[in-house]
């Protein structure tokens, strides 16, 4: 072989375009593309030829086996990066296949077929060059062996190939239909190659015995093969004298052949354009390849690993008498084999004769015929081709077929010249072996058996047998279609309810469920007949329906309720009846019944009444069963006992339900006949019945029967659509699938974005990261029980602690609890199975393993492909460019990157797109509703909500298409899987290209909503950066109206909330902050059209910049956007997504440190370096989202390399803290008295940078009382502020200011800040800015004036931020003041107010997918419970939330949030005397505390906490411990220690105080006592605290008053807390009595 040819393999690995592979520009013709699909041996057939037909001739055939291809595919389909297995795999394959080829074809050989992983050649010749020719392929061969004998490839796996020569007379048969034709070449001399190459070994060939009685044998050196005729080739002597020009030359001299060029290997490459030719040709070829060769798509497209359906069918005939009738019976085979095929869409993909046999190669799941019932497909064409060719073909001695199913590589390979498309894998291998080794019936592998979901009769078990190169071939069936045991069948729902696995995400569904089963059995009893009977729940594929059902068989169960529950497939809805007799089959108890008697003794127990007894005969047929018929029914004809027969099962069903009440589920029930839908309408308005079933969404090619319709229709019908799952449940539900108690955010982060809430999507990528060893799962041991704890809990240890020895493995990577000591990794062999209770398991991620390498599952995307293969081909395109623009599109941006599409075409695809589910309108919300669906909202699918506005109920629809013309602007995948799948199908060159066309295209919208004061969301980004490639927006372009002209719009949640109340007489300043949120509600209300619209801009915009401009590969541009997302998802609150896009950034950063390109797609050519401004922003954004979840230590980490890139260094040691605070004071004095004009915009971007990394700083050190460190930072950043000259930083960093000051002590300066302030803020225009600024000050001073305990102001303050958060739509700033807001309004008996706030906060919690907003909601609900005496929500879902959240990375790393929660159930089950839970959640909070951030917030959980070890001493003295002392004095450290790090927050000092003095009156310190009484009584009155004053006049009285009420009393009375409906008719001291002393 040339080095060109090999460089030229090398590159390409498949498939080289016509010029690479030596034809000329111009002279590429349809015909010769077409032919290389195709041997010469056809290409050159005599056109008019009648099928079949047989000729015969003489000639030589070389078969060569290459080995190892099965493991090379087994090898790069578990590859775990994406995009790389079927890429590679088939450059490996073509690279060496097509170097083989190239010999054969340079020897003038002709490639009949690729079997698999072997390739038949022939040397067509006269029988007197026979000599010659196969002297001749022995060359071909040894040159072959010399240079591709032995293969190593990247992924170690060695590629070798053997050889079997033969020669002699040949026929050639053509068979088939009108529409695809097939050849077969028969011939003793085919049999003897393939026994040749049986004998050969790797690197060897082997000549048979015919080919060896006719070569020149003085020329060839052989070694003898022991008991075999076959000889073995070592090497010629001399080279032979054979033309191979004059040999090419003479093929077929009467076809037109374009002028011949020197370097041509194969003449066929080189047909002039012949239509009728052409027309002949395309028979040969499978139309998924015609397909591309028609779309001039490259035939690299084909090649992937694709999950298929294989069936392999070998004939074998009586010895026949001439090829003539061996030819007529392939003919007769293939005929009725085709047809079979083509039913259920299959394909015959080759035909080949072996051993006085025909074998078959059968293809399911193709590309355009992937169907997601495409195994029960395979089983029922193979058993029909089965029984067809026994009845058919008299000539047919035996019929074998194997089926399996599985991921298997598809693909064109080849030479360039002569390619043919196939499939290798070791399913192929294996069905191979099943058709050999069963003989004479249908056998099929598990897989296939539990994929096609048919009766479970129809399979018999095989006993297992050795089957050469097949290792744990698991179980194999024998197939066999029963038509007599079909109503018998045993279809119970496939998933069963798991003890200690509750349904995760579902609760309003099955509360659905729940009403339902109640009202059905209320209704039983009255008699009522008007109550829901119906509750369908509509799903897609994966959804968990099954579980659902599942669930609700279980709890009816619970109920005391029989249910009646079988699962359907696609086979029952051929069979009449079927559903409705299976269950009447079950209703009897009769589906398990081994005979037909036993079934008559148990129908004959349950049926007793005369008026049925008497005519049991009619359930025959039905049920098999013998009944003796009765004189009646044997006088009916056959219309009247069907019509009896329907009436009497219908009175047997109603009888048997009112005796005892039952619930029928259905799974799958799409799938249910139409004759059991008429039945079951029968049923439902006769008797008292419950019906729950599933569906699968509706569309415009899955029209429903009309008797389903009208069930959906009836008034008597819940139909409920099943959302995705939220982010955190996703988070939970991997929990639940790995018994793990956490999860790593990384790995919940690629949870959410690829399964995008579906659960089986997530159960299938769990599976994938398990295989592919990218996750671990660690067995923790919890920390050994402290002295502390052991001597507050004596007994045996609540928890032991495992004795077996701990495996340290500092090569894994994963987040550790604080109390995480010894790890041991635990081996998981299933996702799902469960694991011992012994230890607590969490889930790691390995270390270097890359998430987003992962591929798309083969089981997921094989459900995929069947959705995309349904639609048409102009759809198909539609639906592949918009998978590359991304999940949400508009469009216009569709249009813009269609090539070559008319308007009129676009919306009519569009239409039909919406119409079969494909795309849905981007403005529709995806929520739950416990309301049954209207009709059009069941079935409608052009709905668009667009132009639609937000009422208080829902959204206002339109249609998306009027009269012809499409009206939705923006659209997204209604599965996202699909847009995955659809994305992957592109080549990569295409990807790229398109990738550039949308990017270039959405550049002039990268930018914020015209709302916005600034283009980016990273303030001078673009200019900070200096890069000419990142295309500045022309301001001018938005016409920007002046910052006075914009105002936020007011959007009304779905919970109405009346303004808090404020005080009548209020001050000048409180005049002033009314004055002010009243002047910007007023101009709002004069514009409210306009809004903030950033979130759009986000979703169709700035995240698909980011996938674009990856897929193109410029590697600045991404980084760039990825920051710009980044910082967007802070803005929005998204925060998953915010450390999703930081993660891709420091990905990049370690890439590029590392020397390995940015990513996949990223040109190795050009040097990237990313500027430090852009590495101070990922560093500053990571620090934001570490502070958010109170990691101050990490986030100050953070903070302080940000510093480091911008310049700005903070000192590490206390003296040169103080040198550098003295400096900065210094530098402030100057620069008061110096006016700055405005700086550059690159150093007034990286003046903001560092202004937002010192105003953490501030707070981080406050947090950890670091007064001088938190006065520094504050001084640093107010210079920074005034270095910039802007007014929003100057005033923003004085707000900053205001609150340190506080927090620190200084008084004076703080009073002065904020007489300055209100100045400000009087001469301050109603602007957006202004109302940010002012939010902050008012949230500040909230702060602020509650830690003061000047609750009355903290109120009026809380209230203004809050509803400036809901003017400015800004859901993130209303969850933060309504966590500090409540505080205040609970400790002031205002319950009512507080419970409006709470509602907002869970209706924000709701509608934002914020979860740590629904943590406070939960932890809001605690307070009420434990001070107010009332149950806002009940304990147990309080319980369940805290329980679940451990599961949520959001909540867990929050840790004031979870140490307010911890502590609350610790302090509940102490007051309980539940010593064992309190345990569990007081160890939890003991470790919290020890890392806790100095907070507001933090403060609270704090209290709780200390209130609980206060109540543990005093059962220590109860029990007389002789620990008492040593508790006493650690709670004593605790108490001081809490008076020093919380001195600034004085709210808390009453109950601090109550706690104390209960220490004392314990240890018989009563005047100590009082005194801490009477100081907390004056606080709380200066305050206006009156939950606390009344908790501490009520202790007075009980101490050491005359009022007695113990513990005891309040337990009695906490098991009567009223709900909040019954507390808000009762007094704040009416509750008093459910108040813990």
């Amino acid at each position: 072989m040339s080095s060109c040819w090999r460089q030229l393999l090398g590159k390409t690995g498949i498939l080289p375009s016509p010029q690479q592979r030596g034809v000329p520009r111009g002279f590429e013709t349809k015909v010769s593309s077409l032919a290389a699909h195709v041997p010469d041996l056809v290409v050159y057939s005599p056109l008019t030829k009648e099928v079949p037909s047989v000729e015969h001739f003489y000639g030589v055939l070389l078969f060569a086996d290459v080995s190892g291809f099965t493991a090379l595919t087994e090898k790069f389909s578990h590859s775990s990066k994406k995009g790389y297995g079927a890429d590679e795999l088939t450059h490996t394959l073509n690279s060496y296949i097509g170097e083989i080829v190239n010999y054969i074809l340079a020897a003038g050989g002709d490639v009949l077929n690729y079997a698999g992983d072997a390739i038949l050649a022939l040397w067509k010749a006269e029988r007197t060059q026979l000599s010659d020719i196969i002297f001749h392929a022995v060359r071909c061969s040894l040159n072959i062996q010399d240079e591709c004998g032995i293969r190593e490839t990247k992924v170690g796996c060695q590629l070798r190939v053997k050889i079997g020569i033969s020669a002699g007379k040949l026929s050639k048969a053509i068979v088939g239909d009108e529409g695809r034709q097939h050849f077969v070449v028969i011939g003793r001399a085919v049999d003897e190659v393939r026994l040749a190459e049986g004998l050969a070994e790797a690197s060897t060939i082997i000549l048979s015995p015919n080919a060896w009685e006719l070569c020149d044998r003085d020329n060839i050196v052989i070694e003898r093969i022991e008991n075999e005729r076959a000889i073995k080739v070592r090497y010629i002597k001399r080279q032979p004298h054979f033309s191979v020009e004059n040999f090419i030359s003479a093929i077929c001299k009467d076809v037109e052949h374009e002028h011949p060029h020197t370097g041509c290997l194969r003449k066929a490459s080189r047909l002039k354009p012949d239509k009728d030719r052409e027309e002949f040709l395309r028979k040969y070829i499978m139309k998924p390849v015609l397909k591309k060769l028609d779309e001039a798509q490259p035939l690299e497209c084909l090649s992937e690993m694709r999950p298929v359906t294989i069936v392999f069918m070998n004939l074998q005939f009586t010895e026949p008498e001439c090829h003539e009738s061996q030819c007529s019976a392939i003919h007769t085979a293939t005929v009725g084999i085709s047809h079979y095929m083509q039913r259920h869409h299959g394909r015959i993909n080759k035909v080949f004769t072996f051993d006085k046999g025909c074998t078959f190669l059968c293809l399911f799941g193709l590309p355009g015929d992937k169907r997601e019932d495409e195994s029960a497909n395979a089983l029922e064409a193979a058993y029909g081709s089965h029984t067809f060719c026994l009845t058919e073909i008299k000539s047919l001695r035996t019929a074998s077929v194997g089926v399996t199913t599985g991921p298997v590589f598809c693909g064109v390979i080849g030479h360039c010249l002569r390619h043919e498309y196939t499939v290798i894998g070791r399913k192929v291998n294996l069905a191979a072996r099943l058709m050999m080794h069963y003989p004479g019936m249908v056998s099929c592998d598990n897989e296939t058996l539990h994929n096609s979901r048919l009766p479970s009769f129809y399979f018999s078990e095989l006993p297992k047998t050795a089957m050469k190169g097949v290792r744990n071939p698991g179980p194999i069936f024998k197939f066999t279609i029963r038509t007599d045991q079909i109503s018998l069948s045993k279809a119970p729902v496939s998933v069963c309810r798991e003890e200690g696995c509750p349904l995760i995400g579902r609760e309003k569904e099955m509360e659905v469920f729940s009403r339902a089963l109640r009202d059905f059995l209320e209704a039983r009893d009255s008699g009522d007949n008007s109550s829901c009977n119906v509750v369908i729940y509509e799903g897609a594929t994966g959804f968990g329906k099954t579980r659902l059902l599942a669930e609700c068989i279980y709890r009816t169960g619970q109920e005391g309720v029989r249910a009646i529950s079988c699962e359907l497939s696609k086979a029952y809805v051929r069979h009449p009846n079927y559903t409705f007799n299976t269950l009447l089959a079950l209703l009897l108890s009769v589906q398990n019944c081994k005979s037909y008697a036993e079934r008559e003794r148990v129908i004959l127990s349950k049926v007793q009444e005369p008026e049925l007894s008497k005519n049991l005969c009619l359930l025959n047929h039905v049920l098999q069963v013998k009944f003796p018929i009765s004189k009646a029914v044997a006088l009916m004809d056959n219309e009247t006992k069907n019509t009896e027969l329907k009436n009497y099962c219908l009175r047997l069903f109603c009888k048997m339900v009112e005796e005892e009440p039952c619930v029928i589920v259905v799974d799958q029930a799409h799938f249910v006949d139409q004759a059991s839908w008429s039945l079951l309408i029968e049923l439902c308005e006769r008797a008292p019945v419950l019906v729950c079933l599933s569906l699968l969404p509706h569309t415009s090619q899955s029209d429903p029967f009309p008797e389903l319709s009208r069930i959906v229709d009836s008034p008597r019908t819940l139909y409920l659509k099943l959302p995705t799952l939220q982010p955190p449940l996703v988070a939970q539900l991997a929990c639940q699938m790995l018994s793990v108690v956490r999860i790593p955010t990384e790995v919940e982060l690629f949870l959410v974005e690829r399964s995008h809430g579906v659960p089986f999507y997530c159960v299938e990528l769990l599976r994938s990261l398990c295989l592919s060893k990218m996750i671990l799962i660690k067995a923790v041991e919890e920390e050994a029980n402290s002295s502390d704890f052991n001597m507050m809990f004596p007994g045996p240890p609540l928890v032991q602690s495992s004795k077996n020895s701990a495996v340290d493995d500092s090569e894994e990577s994963g987040d550790c609890s604080p109390g995480q000591r010894k790890t041991s990794l635990v081996n998981l062999e299933a996702p799902v199975k469960s694991r011992s209770t012994d230890h607590t398991f969490v889930c790691v991620v390995r270390k270097a393993a890359n998430l987003h390498e992962i591929p798309i599952p083969l089981t997921l995307k094989g459900m995929a492909l069947a959705r995309l293969d349904h639609l048409q081909p102009a759809e198909q395109m539609i639906v592949k460019y918009a998978a590359v623009i991304g999940h949400t599109f508009s469009r216009q941006t569709l249009s813009q990157i269609l090539p070559d599409v008319r308007e009129q075409k676009l919306d009519i695809c569009l239409v039909s797109l919406f119409n079969s589910a494909t795309f849905e309108c981007a403005s529709k919300t995806r929520r739950f509703s416990l309301e049954p669906s209207t009709e059009g909202d069941r079935w409608s699918m052009l709905d668009c909500y667009c132009d639609g506005k937000k009422g208080d109920n829902d959204y206002q629809t339109g249609l998306a298409c009027v009269n012809g013309v499409w009206q939705c602007t923006m659209m997204r995948f209604c599965m996202a899987l699909l847009k995955d799948t659809a994305y992957e199908l592109w080549p990569e060159e295409q990807k790229r290209e398109i990738h550039w066309k949308c990017a270039s295209f959405l550049m002039n919208c990268a930018h914020r909503c015209e709302e916005c004061d600034t283009d980016e969301f990273i303030f001078g980004h673009r200019a900070a950066i200096n890069h000419a490639k990142i295309k500045a927006h022309d301001p001018d372009s938005r016409e920007r109206k002046l910052s006075s002209q914009r105002h936020p719009r007011l959007r009304r949640g779905a919970v109405q909330l009346s303004h808090i109340s404020l005080t009548s007489q209020i001050s000048e300043e409180e005049h002033l902050l009314v004055q002010f949120v009243d002047d910007c509600e007023i101009a709002m209300q004069t514009d409210s059209s306009r809004g903030c619209g950033c979130s759009q801009v986000v979703d169709s915009v700035l995240c698909p910049m980011v996938r674009h401009w990856m897929g193109v590969g410029d590697v600045q541009r991404t980084f760039y956007y990825l920051l710009e997302m980044a910082a967007a998802s802070c803005y929005l609150s998204q925060n998953l997504k915010a450390l999703s896009y930081l993660n891709e950034a420091e990905m990049i950063l370690h890439n590029l440190k590392e020397g390995k390109p940015a990513f996949e797609t990223a040109d190795p050519k050009y040097k990237v370096k990313i500027c430090n401004f852009e590495r101070a922003c990922v560093f500053r954004l990571r620090g934001e989202m570490l502070f958010i979840t109170g990691q101050i230590l990490q986030a100050e980490k953070m903070f302080v390399k940000a510093l480091k890139f911008l310049n700005r260094r903070i000192p590490e040691n206390a003296f040169a803290v103080s040198l550098k605070y003295m400096f900065e004071k210094m530098r402030s004095g100057r620069y008061r008295y110096k006016r700055f004009e405005i700086p550059e915009k690159r150093k007034l971007a990286f003046l903001n940078e560092q202004i937002c990394c010192l105003s953490y700083m501030w707070q981080i050190s406050c947090m950890r009382h670091l007064p001088r460190n938190a006065l520094l930072a504050i001084t640093m950043e107010t210079n920074c502020a005034i270095l910039s000259a802007e007014e929003f930083q100057i005033i923003s960093s004085s707000i900053d200011y205001l609150q340190c000051s506080h927090i620190v002590g200084m008084e004076t300066q703080h009073e002065l800040c904020e007489h300055k302030l209100w100045t400000t803020f009087s001469d301050l225009s109603p602007t957006t800015e202004g109302l940010v600024l002012f939010y902050h000050f008012m949230r500040s001073l909230t702060i602020v004036r509650l830690c003061c305990g000047d609750l009355k102001q903290s109120i009026q303050c809380g209230a203004t931020a809050h509803r400036i958060s809901k003017l400015m739509n800004h859901p993130s700033l209303g969850v933060w003041i309504i966590t500090v807001l409540h505080v205040p309004l609970l400790l002031t008996y205002r319950y009512s107010e507080c419970v409006q706030l709470l509602h907002s906060l869970e209706h924000l919690g709701d509608m934002t997918n914020i979860s740590t907003a629904k943590g406070w909601f939960y932890s809001a609900c605690f307070d009420f419970i434990l001070y107010a005496g009332f149950a806002f929500r009940p304990f147990a879902e309080c319980l369940t939330f805290v329980e679940d959240s451990q599961s949520d990375p959001n909540l867990v790393t929050d840790r004031s949030l979870m140490m307010n929660l911890y502590s609350a159930l610790a302090l509940w089950y102490v007051r309980l005397h539940e010593w064992e839970r309190a345990h569990r959640f007081y160890c939890k909070a003991y470790r919290l505390s020890r890392e806790l951030p100095v907070s507001i917030h933090s403060c609270r959980g704090v209290v709780m906490f200390l209130e609980c070890s206060v109540l543990l001493f005093g059962k220590a003295l109860v029990d007389r411990s002789t620990h008492a002392k040593t508790i006493y004095r650690n709670i004593q450290k605790q108490l001081c220690a809490f008076s020093q790090l919380y001195s600034s927050y004085k709210i808390f000092l009453p109950q601090f105080l109550h706690l104390k003095a209960y220490m004392c009156m314990l240890v018989g310190h009563d005047a100590l006592a009082r005194h801490n009484l009477m100081n907390g009584l004056q606080l709380c009155k200066k305050q206006g605290n009156t939950l606390v004053q009344s908790r501490i006049k009520h202790s007075q009285d009980v101490w050491f008053g005359n009022t007695k009420q113990g513990c005891e009393d309040w337990l009695v009375a906490t098991l009567n807390m009223p709900s909040w409906d019954k507390a808000a008719q009762l007094d704040p001291e009416g509750l008093q009595h459910y108040h813990f002393l």
